[in-house]
């Protein structure tokens, strides 16, 4: 357990001016898709996650350029969870790493966000590298820019225009959770799940969105700095592919980008034609390609198909400028498939369970993609939990379409995959479609309605999930 101290969260404001740094790569970014396991964590799981942290370091010049300020304006306790990231990279590199926290919160920000000379946008000057924290992303954009609901603009304020300098001349951004989610220039998701997005569609909303399942996003976008889709978190472990694909088709976007938990995007010479992607840590990153997707209607019902879908893991590289992905070191699954059917997976989208408290059939929809391409069969299958309607996911190997698997440097097997189809649409009941009894089958759908209005405040305190739902 992580427990802040007064000397963890020292503010050393005196630092003015522009800072004069060693060398770093120009624009970096480094987003995480949540739960980053921390020093100390144990495990596999932890391996991977300092390995974010050093990444972090090294794009920042390495630990003798490095000057790291973290942000947790998305925090509902930002003291507290500035105090989590500030103990990490001490655990890491002691006495030796200038950390320190740069305290901007949702409670006080209109006092100082628009005075080019305040002590804050001092301090964002000094500063070299950024870790936004979890928690509520719409609590970011709140405070680096000056939203009118009325008029659905935004002006912005001394705070993004001092994190704009130091990204311009070199500055590293990381993100988790939602720190990662606020990232990009386009619109910015901001809530919901899967199923509630493929029934409903998305909502447009400029601020803190309600606690429930609703797909919100903002208008006027996040910060900027991710300039290639729209960005997910928490993606295969609570199954996003849906809201995503729902939202990108909604706003006509071509490319959208879900980074898993304990898992980093890593994204350098950006704005240029060098600019290359990469995959740190546990598990991958999906990228849904819309550019040949038609959504359609059945029965009044929402539905797409023509989506094709790449997932990266740890050492596959992407360009998005060309749309390329490049698996290195992986090798062609074409020719060792095992034979036979994928079975239908149920509750694709990995519903979240109020009485446990957690996302049930975590990565369902990732690894029935997973296993087809380990698989002789064509194509797979995958149902919601929920009903009314019950929706359906097809998966199928078309033309283009390859599995590659490797090992990655802990030692551990990794499957990648490229141009996957993906079709989305509202499917018979699972008692017709499996040949079950209905009554029990159909109830379960029928009666599960997520009730977030408590749980979604409580897991944003929860250190395993990094303070962040979105």
């Amino acid at each position: 357990m992580h427990w802040i101290t007064k000397a963890a969260v020292v503010l050393s404001l005196s630092c003015v001016g522009v800072a004069q740094f060693g060398p770093a790569l120009a624009g970096s970014l480094v987003l995480v898709g949540g739960n980053w396991a921390f020093p100390g964590s144990g495990g596999l799981e932890e391996d991977y996650g300092v390995s974010i942290y050093e990444e972090i370091v090294n794009l920042a010049g390495g630990l003798s350029n490095a000057k790291i300020g973290i942000i947790s304006t998305a925090s509902s306790n930002p003291a507290r969870s500035a105090g989590f990231y500030i103990e990490d990279f001490q655990a890491l590199y002691g006495d030796s790493v200038d950390v320190e926290w740069v305290p901007i919160t949702v409670s006080d920000c209109a006092g100082y966000k628009n005075d080019s000379s305040s002590a804050i946008a001092n301090q964002i000057s000094s500063r070299n590298a950024f870790v936004f924290t979890g928690g509520d992303q719409s609590f970011i954009t709140e405070c680096f820019f000056n939203e009118n609901v009325a008029t659905q603009s935004r002006t912005d304020t001394a705070l993004i225009r001092s994190l704009r300098d130091q990204f311009t001349k070199g500055a590293v951004i990381a993100g988790t959770s939602a720190g990662t989610a606020v990232q990009p220039g386009t619109e910015m998701i901001t809530n919901g799940e899967s199923y509630e997005g493929l029934r409903d569609g998305s909502n447009s909303l400029i601020g803190s969105p309600p606690f429930d399942n609703t797909l919100y996003y903002n208008p006027l976008g996040g910060l900027g700095f991710f300039n290639y889709g729209i960005l997910d978190s928490h993606f295969s472990e609570r199954g996003r592919q849906g809201r995503i694909i729902r939202l990108a088709s909604d706003l006509g976007i071509d490319t959208a980008f879900g980074v898993d938990e304990n898992t980093a995007l890593v994204v350098t010479d950006t704005d240029t034609e060098d600019v290359n992607f990469k995959v740190l840590g546990q598990n991958g990153v999906f990228i849904a390609d819309l550019t040949g997707a038609e959504p359609g209607e059945k029965n009044g019902n929402w539905t797409i198909s023509g989506v094709k879908a790449t997932y990266l893991t740890e050492g596959d590289t992407y360009d998005p400028l060309t749309k390329t992905a490049t698996f290195g070191g992986k090798t062609s699954l074409k020719g060792s498939e095992v034979p036979g059917e994928i079975p239908n997976t149920e509750n694709v989208f990995s519903y979240f369970d109020d009485d446990l408290g957690n996302w049930t059939n975590q990565r369902a929809f990732t690894n029935t993609a997973i296993a087809l391409f380990g698989s002789t069969s064509t194509t797979a299958t995958g149902t919601s939990l929920e009903s009314d309607p019950t929706y359906g996911v097809t998966l199928t190997k078309g033309l283009g379409a390859e599995g590659f698997s490797g090992v990655d440097g802990l030692g551990q097997t990794r499957v990648s995959f490229k141009d996957l189809d993906v079709a989305i649409a509202p499917t018979p009941e699972p008692s017709s479609l499996l040949g079950l009894v209905g009554a029990g089958v159909l109830g379960v759908g029928l009666r599960r309605k997520r009730k977030q209005s408590t749980s979604r405040i409580q897991r944003q305190q929860r250190r395993p999930l990094n303070s962040g739902d979105s």
